[in-house]
């Protein structure tokens, strides 16, 4: 798909970095959350459970970070009077998929989260 409008492109990577930047609060919001829960009493199967969720977090912050990289390398390329039509295409289509990817993979670990958490003790 070759890429007419720079423009939609541009304001499209804003909404990501948008996006991102608000799913890296709530990492840190389920972070703190998981601490609070890991400093009570638990069974050997919810402890591991709380390792699986600290290590998903941890993941999950750095492709926050690898995206936001991306998108910023292509705005420069965008900009860039010599830019590459074809390497800006690919680049987008990988940050797209990638996007669509981690959107999916984040709701998911809320849910598992969430749901973690309504069967802990209060």
């Amino acid at each position: 798909m070759p890429i007419d409008n720079f423009d939609e492109i541009h304001r499209l990577h804003q909404a990501w970095k948008k996006d991102l930047l608000l799913s890296e609060k709530e990492i840190r919001s389920l972070t703190e959350e998981l601490t609070e829960l890991s400093s009570k009493p638990m069974q050997q199967d919810q402890l591991i459970k709380v390792e699986h969720f600290q290590n998903a977090l941890i993941r999950q912050k750095e492709v926050v970070n690898d995206q936001l990289q991306l998108i910023v390398k292509a705005d420069k390329l965008m900009s860039e009077s010599e830019g590459s039509p074809a390497a800006l295409t690919t680049l987008h289509t990988r940050l797209q998929e990638d996007m669509d990817t981690f959107d999916r993979l984040f709701i998911e670990l809320r849910e598992e989260f969430r749901s973690f958490k309504q069967q802990m003790p209060a």
